[in-house]
């Protein structure tokens, strides 16, 4: 069968497309899935996970350029992509609230909202610690509503391209190779999280942006990550309430003994609070609150485990010994109990329940923590209305390359439904542009062995990457991962064994992934220098940021690393009779 669109992925963008291609009268569609019950969107979130809209309450006013600029000024991002987010954001948020998701409004019916990460106003939403999974679970059912055809265990492991068109996938199900084709492809596959062994993604989301890579796809801004404190038994990012509690932070070595080692930084109490407002690392932060991760990078380097106790208070804590800004926020929030754990439930009980649910009781037991991968702000080059470089190939979601060196905490929920909604109203008038046809055979298969290697090579490779090359990089030790990838790539075949074709084919994927994020880091390590997200050291030395780099893009392509300047925010002037003919 040939569908019109196809759509990769069941996240919060994949079902976002699908309803919003519906609504449009396209309706031979198909959503295609690896596992509909995993994905970070179903899977992941924080204290209360944050919805970077519009703000509607604000007394002082909100606009869709102020939203624009702040998305702009973040540095590498084009002011058009800043001007869609930000003009979509209020459309997309009522739609979201009209399907279900419960946004806390006011009696009024108003939406309040308060300051997330990178962001000064109070745009930022919640639904609480499980917001994407509440749009996920709504877009869903909507779906389903519809009638729209969705196939579940189908792993992509190849596009179907021909004269730098997409004319569909590869699928394996069953451990059988099946072609399908489509008019249009979307890749609603997430960032590639495999990528790290530190990461806050859920364990079972790898991303598919290699398939991309593969075709011939364009990457932007690849080398922009974001990471921050998360625990790792329960993979969960530690921001907001977590860290505004005031837990104590332990490290302990092999021998059990225990170390309060952020007592070495001055002020530390309040810059623990300040990690809940700043949760992502900021190589401009090292001074600030950045150095708790830094810290915490350390003593794990060291072989140690290191843990949050929301059960003592650190030794050095008293309310009188923090600032204005710490105890007033408490105060307010009458979060003044004894203990981190009495703070916490005090301050945002669903935070605690949330661990609760997953087998973990944080009045009984410590939370060993690591600087994690959290957010890949970067990612697959698209157009203004969600296209590709390869004609026909779509993004939406995380795994498109939209953000720059920083973005507002929640501006990625916001572009899952402004990305799903461009692409669609675009087909709903452009799909007849693009034609299909069965072209495809089969991609020749590896042998497959009782015997299997791909977890061992994987793991190898992502223990790697995340010692050198994620918010602290090392340029000598990047080199030597580049190296050993493109050997793996060359020889492929020989170096890999595998039981099924969903690991081998998965394997490749992330390969190309993370042999093209170390050379797009190496490239960019000194023209651009640290920031955001990411720190350069050479030599054992911190390069710094040459900021002329902030009015470029990065493209990554088969032709290598090449930068172009930002477009500026859109400032046509629309006469409103003429957009009414």
């Amino acid at each position: 069968m040939i569908y019109d669109v196809m759509i990769i992925g069941s996240g919060a963008s994949g079902y976002a497309a699908a309803e919003r291609l519906f609504a449009n009268g396209i309706k031979n569609i198909c959503l295609f899935s690896e596992n509909i019950s995993c994905g970070t969107s179903r899977n992941a979130g924080s204290d209360k996970q944050t919805y970077y809209k519009l703000d509607i309450s604000s007394p002082s006013g909100d606009s869709i350029k102020k939203m624009a600029e702040d998305l702009f000024n973040g540095g590498a991002m084009n002011g058009s992509d800043a001007y869609l987010e930000a003009a979509n954001s209020l459309r997309c948020f009522m739609h979201l609230v009209e399907l279900g998701v419960p946004f806390p409004k006011d009696p009024y019916g108003v939406f309040h909202g308060y300051r997330t990460d990178h962001d000064a106003t109070n745009r930022a939403t919640s639904a609480g610690p499980l917001t994407s999974r509440y749009m996920t679970e709504r877009l869903e059912d909507k779906v389903r509503e519809n009638g729209i055809e969705i196939r579940d265990g189908y792993t992509a492991i190849r596009l179907i391209i021909k004269d730098k068109k997409c004319f569909g996938a590869y699928f394996v199900n069953d451990n059988k190779v099946i072609p399908v084709f489509a008019k249009a492809v979307i890749l609603c596959t997430g960032a590639p999280a495999a990528i790290y062994e530190n990461s806050v993604y859920p364990i079972g989301h790898k991303g598919a942006t290699g398939l991309a890579i593969e075709a011939g796809a364009e990457l932007q801004n690849f080398q922009e990550w974001q990471y921050g404190i998360a625990s790792k038994k329960f993979r969960w990012n530690l921001s907001g309430s977590y860290q505004q509690v005031i837990p104590r932070y332990i490290s302990v070595d092999e021998n059990g003994n225990e170390t309060e080692f952020l007592r070495s930084l001055p002020d530390y109490l309040n810059l623990v609070f300040l990690k809940g407002y700043e949760w992502p690392f900021d190589s401009n932060k090292t001074g600030g609150s950045s150095q708790v991760d830094i810290l915490v990078s350390q003593e794990i380097a060291k072989g140690n485990s290191v843990y949050l106790d929301y059960i003592h208070n650190p030794s050095d804590f008293g309310f009188s010994l923090l600032n204005e800004t710490s105890s007033t926020y408490l105060e307010k929030a009458d979060a003044t109990g004894e203990a981190p754990i009495d703070r916490l439930i005090q301050l945002n009980p669903k935070a605690y329940e949330l661990y609760l649910n997953n087998g973990i009781d944080l009045k009984k037991e410590y939370l060993e923590i690591g600087v994690c991968a959290q957010h890949n702000n970067g990612g697959i080059r698209v157009d203004a209305h969600g296209e590709t470089n390869i004609k026909g190939l779509f993004c939406a979601g995380e795994a498109s390359g939209r953000f720059g060196v920083y973005r507002p905490g929640g501006a990625a929920l916001n572009d899952t439904q402004v990305g799903a909604l461009l692409i669609a109203d675009y087909l709903k008038n452009s799909l007849s542009e693009y034609c299909t046809e069965e072209c495809a055979e089969i991609p020749e298969l590896p042998f497959l062995s009782e015997k299997s290697n791909t977890n061992e090579i994987n793991r190898y490779f992502a223990v790697k990457m995340s010692e050198s090359a994620a918010n602290v990089r090392d340029i000598k030790k990047i080199k030597v991962i580049a190296n050993e990838l493109e050997a793996l790539l060359n020889d492929f075949e020989k170096k890999v064994s595998a039981s099924d074709l969903e690991n081998y084919f998965a394997l490749y994927s992330v390969t190309l992934s993370r042999l093209s994020l170390c050379r797009t880091i190496l490239e960019c390590a000194e023209k651009c220098g640290s920031r955001g997200g990411c720190m350069y050291i050479k030599d054992g030395e911190k390069i710094p940021e040459n900021t002329e780099y902030r009015k470029m893009i990065t493209i990554t392509s088969v032709e290598g690393v090449s930068f172009i300047p930002v477009d500026g925010i859109p400032t046509e002037e629309y006469v409103f009779e003429k957009l009414l003919k």
